[in-house]
């Protein structure tokens, strides 16, 4: 039996043992955090950027996707302040430092897109030194720092004492590897641009193009630094070329010890993906169904190419050039496909249609016969789809006019008809209906319907007008006037006037006026001004509304009954003004900000009176409201015998680990139930001076109230008195106070 015991023991032993070791020898996962910051405003004097804030947004969700970032170790600060920056940086020190030896090896990416200048990023009036940002990511302990900089002269960070250039190679999670790589859209002497076409910086849009699959060169499935930086580097700089802020090449820093390749996205995972055959070949661009360009990239005939995409609908424009007789020729063709989680879509020439030849010529040569053979033409309809003479698929019209609805493929003059208009392409002029008017592609000019709506599907250059709504699925650059709704799906720059309420999905650069409210993207630049409210996710002008305003930033001004704001640059107006941070002035009777004053307190106060008071105090340091109320100390919780409260405004002046408030006010005090009832009792004018101890909340002071003969005779005055001016009949009461606040 001992024999047996002492087997069953060894036995039990030995499978520990095999299961520690194969617990231990269990690959461990790579563990990568990432911060994601875009900031539009780099300070006074500077052009405010438009897509900033979506470029940052965008390269944490491809990361996301298919980049190794879980959800929890993703930061993404829009507009922040540099404090809450250099808060993060510290954050991800201590999240990797927790990790430990859990992980095969840890890694950072920092991406910044905004401003800076050959010192450092420039977050509205500070500024974030490049030796800071290096040394913070150098202590954050990671094996492998990853740098993106999308930013003016931010190459100057490659130059920096210590950094050389190298060809760039990282490495795949089986391999071991420590240091850092730097990516920057520019060089230390450059501009980056950003583009309304593209809705993106260019060095932005095409690294995440690349990231999603275009800059596998080699097909695995895996995208790695030295393709994504060839990539990059290669779009970026042919986008540029012919700027008016010049070429840009993107720059690196690579210092890296270690063999293989490090893989920066991985397509091989579980993921919604579109996978080009080798038989298409051109350049292609991806649009989501918001008609928002999310991917362009050159694709070489015989590769295939797969494209890593969020589920949804999308829109693939493959065209190719060429040359026939001096005439440039472009052949566009089409896809629309819907992606499902976590499939893939194999896309060959058979999933795509003919769209248009878009013809252009070369600037300094001869020019050949006209090769268009469209004839304006001027049009009857008496009913819709008979038109006299005939109307060919790609014939433009010059003026139509319809008995009951007018139907043509493009128009270039004028299109009126009783009840309806529809232009299959582009309108150049004037579309006039009694109910309706649509066209398919770009409007330039007048939109007019009299009891009905206007859409167009593309742009708008010029006017829409109706009874009921206006819709652009792209860009609107004019009016849009309707006695119910506008709606913009990409930016509105003009003014959107409506009975009810207008939208704009990008961003709105102008006015927005409506009777119930208002809405906008980001970033936006303008008025928005609604009888009940407004909404932006970013936006530099005026919000003015009758109930509530809200935006996630604000520069400039809001004023309603409600205002709420993320980051708040300007003046807050109304009865309750909110922030998450607040560098401006608010005027409220309750103002709220993280980095503001808001303190809940209590104090005692040493008179004859001997009373008790709860107290609210929010604003900011240069102006902040106190509300207070109090009692007697025996009669505090039973009957209002000698109840007190009040309402002052004040500043406070922070001394090292002390800070000084001075306040004045309004209180209403009163001696007796009686006086309480029937009201018998006036306000007294009332000061206050405290000294706090910083984070206790402990503070102590004095307070004073001011009796003046014939305005407040019936109110309780307590404490030691002294005589204001030579006749002695106005007096001031002062109490010592003790208290603490939270």
């Amino acid at each position: 039996m001992v024999k047996m015991n002492k087997i069953n023991r060894g036995l039990s032993a030995a499978v520990l043992l095999f299961i520690s070791i194969n617990a231990f020898a269990a690959p461990m996962e790579v563990k990568r955090f990432g911060i994601f910051i875009g900031a539009n405003d780099g300070g006074k004097g500077r052009q405010r950027l438009m897509y900033a804030g979506d470029d940052a947004r965008k390269m944490s969700e491809t990361m996301m996707d298919v980049g190794g970032i879980s959800e929890d170790d993703s930061i993404l600060l829009l507009n922040p302040s540099a404090d809450e920056i250099r808060t993060e940086l510290e954050n991800v020190s201590s999240k990797i430092s927790r990790v430990g030896t859990f992980a095969r090896r840890t890694e950072v990416m920092f991406y910044y897109s905004g401003h800076s200048d050959e010192n450092g990023i420039l977050i509205q009036e500070d500024q974030i030194l490049y030796k800071e940002i290096r040394d913070q990511l150098d202590k954050a302990g990671a094996d492998v720092v990853i740098a993106v900089l999308d930013s003016c002269s931010s190459g100057a960070i490659t130059r920096m004492k210590g950094g050389q250039r190298r060809s760039p190679f990282l490495i795949d999670d089986s391999s071991s590897m420590e240091g850092h790589a730097f990516l920057t859209s520019s060089s230390e002497d450059e501009l980056s641009q950003e583009s309304d076409r593209i809705g993106a910086s260019f060095f932005t849009h095409y690294l995440i193009s690349g990231l999603r699959g275009a800059a596998d060169s080699t097909g695995d499935g895996r995208v790695t630094l030295n393709e994504i930086y060839q990539h990059t580097f290669d779009e970026t700089l042919s986008q540029t070329e012919s700027t008016i802020g010049g070429p840009q090449h993107p720059a690196y820093e690579i210092q890296l010890t270690g063999t293989g390749d490090l893989v920066l996205t991985d397509l091989t995972v579980p993921t919604s993906a579109l996978q080009l055959s080798g038989e298409l070949e051109g350049r292609f661009s991806v649009r989501n169904d918001d008609n928002r360009l999310v991917a362009e990239f050159s694709k070489p005939l015989g590769d295939t190419l797969k494209l890593a995409l969020p589920a949804g609908s999308y829109t693939i424009r493959m065209s190719e050039k060429r040359t026939e007789y001096d005439i440039q020729q472009e052949e566009i063709m089409t896809a629309v496909v819907s992606l499902n989680r976590n499939t893939q879509l194999y896309l060959t020439m058979r999933d795509f249609s003919s769209g248009s030849t878009e013809s252009t010529r070369y600037r300094g040569d001869e020019q050949p016969e006209e090769n268009d053979d469209r004839i304006g033409k001027f049009v009857f309809s008496p009913v819709p789809g008979i038109n006299i003479p005939l109307l060919e698929p790609d014939d433009k019209v010059h003026i139509q006019g319809g008995l009951i609805g007018a139907i043509a493929p493009e128009v270039e003059g004028l299109q009126v008809s009783t009840i309806f208009n529809i232009v299959e392409g582009d309108t150049l002029g004037v579309q006039a209906s009694g109910i309706f008017n649509i066209t398919e592609g770009n409007m330039d000019g007048l939109q007019f319907g009299y009891y009905g709506f206007n859409m167009t599907h593309r742009n708008l250059r010029g006017v829409q007008a109706s009874a009921i709504f206006n819709m652009v699925e792209g860009t609107s650059q004019g009016v849009q006037a309707a006695a119910i709704f506008n709606m913009a799906d990409e930016t509105m720059q003009g003014i959107q006037g409506a009975g009810i309420f207008n939208m704009t999905d990008g961003a709105m650069q102008g006015i927005q006026g409506a009777g119930i409210f208002n809405m906008a993207g980001m970033p936006s630049a303008g008025i928005q001004g609604a009888g009940i409210f407004n909404m932006a996710e970013e936006i530099h002008g005026i919000q003015g509304a009758g109930i509530f305003n809200y935006a996630s930033y604000m520069k400039g001004v809001q004023a309603s009954l409600v205002n709420v704001a993320g980051s708040m640059y300007g003046l807050q107006i109304g009865l309750i003004n909110i922030s998450r941070e607040i560098h401006g002035m608010p005027i409220g009777l309750i103002n709220i900000s993280r980095n503001g004053v808001v303190d809940v307190g209590t104090w005692y106060e040493y008179s004859d009176a001997y009373r008790l008071y709860l107290s609210f105090q929010s604003g900011t340091n240069f102006l902040f409201t106190l509300f207070y109320w109090g009692n007697s100390v025996d009669g505090f919780f039973k009957k209002p015998d000698n109840m007190a409260w009040g309402m002052h405004i004040g500043s406070r002046i922070p001394l090292g680990f002390l800070e000084f408030d001075i306040d004045a006010g309004l209180k209403q005090s009163y001696k007796d139930t009686q006086r309480y009832d029937t009201g018998d009792f006036t306000a007294v004018p009332s000061t206050r001076a405290i000294v706090a101890i910083k984070r206790i909340g402990i503070y102590w002071g004095v307070t004073m109230d001011f009796s003046y003969p014939g305005h407040n005779d019936s109110s309780l005055y307590s404490g030691k008195s002294f005589d204001i001016g030579s006749s002695g009949d106005s007096k001031g009461y002062y109490k010592y106070v003790f208290g603490i606040r939270i």
